[in-house]
């Protein structure tokens, strides 16, 4: 799974493709037969598991992963999330 290096400073373009917990929230959700976002908790605790991948930046009030790594992840992991 393809993690960025981590470092201190996030560029533009980056930030652009990023994914946020309600973000990862929705996508979650959308395997589900009702295609509803799954809990905040749930969310960050699947974020927080061994293999997903590690965000680029980490603050105590925001976690921003690489929407290209957590869709490798989803794909591994939750087959089907991106049927309609």
């Amino acid at each position: 799974m393809p993690n960025w290096p981590r470092r201190d400073v996030v560029t533009r373009a980056e930030l652009d493709n990023a994914v946020d917990i309600d973000e990862f929230r929705t996508l979650l959700g959308q395997g589900s037969r009702r295609r509803e976002r799954v809990s905040r908790e749930y969310a960050a605790r699947v974020a927080s598991t061994k293999g997903f991948p590690d965000p680029i930046v980490d603050h105590q009030r925001l976690r921003l992963w690489h929407r290209d790594d957590v869709e490798v992840w989803l794909d591994a992991h939750r087959p089907g999330w991106r049927l309609p």
